[in-house]
């Protein structure tokens, strides 16, 4: 069991445990990993006996205190590559997620501060989300959905969820949909929830389930 293949399942652990907000099912974990659920039992029960997880069979699997550490250092390096890769490198921010995986497993907890330190300690990532401090406390993750905005609410767009999705990103780029961004609501569709946005004086449309990802602050 190599220590990058632990690192991976803590990281879906948070990342399927934050989007449902209820213990990990083995089959989402299977499904999201794309191995066997039996491998994912196999291996929940080895992260268990290390203290990462707490296991209940039937119902799910969440993270331990020590999990949920292991991990706040795995997003802050990947937060922080993140960044430099965006800055100093010109890598868009729908393509920096995937080159941030392949250093997060590799990168020391020294050269994590002296990168944190050249940068500036940046507060959030080119995604807009928050990135952890040295102390390893749980960021404050700010903004409500797009979708819920009222018509003739105007906001602030303040990051992605689902920052590893490229098509997604691709597409609000598209749209001048990125952090930092005005948006106002001009109309909502009663049916499916579309909505006509104005965005740097254009309107556009964008659909329920893509305006769900977009977090935004009203002004």
């Amino acid at each position: 069991m190599s220590e990058r293949t632990v690192e991976e399942y803590l990281e879906s652990i948070s990342f399927l445990g934050e989007i449902k907000g209820v213990p990990v099912r083995t089959s989402s974990l299977a499904q999201v990993l794309e191995v066997s659920p039996a491998s994912v039992s196999e291996m929940l029960h080895r992260l268990s006996e290390r203290g990462l997880v707490k296991h209940a069979p039937y119902e799910g699997v969440s993270l331990s205190r020590a999990g949920r550490l292991k991990v706040l250092k795995l997003t802050r390096r990947h937060r922080l590559w993140e960044v430099f890769f965006n800055k100093y490198l010109g890598v868009d921010w729908e393509d920096v997620y995937q080159e941030a995986c392949n250093l997060e497993h590799a990168t020391s907890e020294l050269l994590t501060d002296k990168l944190a330190e050249f940068l500036g300690n940046p507060a959030v990532c080119p995604h807009g989300s928050p990135i952890p401090r040295s102390n390893l406390k749980q960021p404050r993750v700010s903004g409500i959905p797009l979708a819920e905005l009222e018509v003739g609410q105007t906001a602030k767009m303040v990051r992605v969820v689902r920052e590893n999705n490229t098509r997604l990103l691709r597409h609000l780029t598209g749209l001048e949909l990125v952090p930092g961004a005005r948006v106002k609501v001009v109309e909502k569709t009663p049916f499916d929830g579309t909505l006509a946005i104005e965005v740097n004086g254009s309107t556009r449309a964008i659909g329920r389930e893509t305006s769900s990802f977009v977090m935004v602050e009203p002004v």
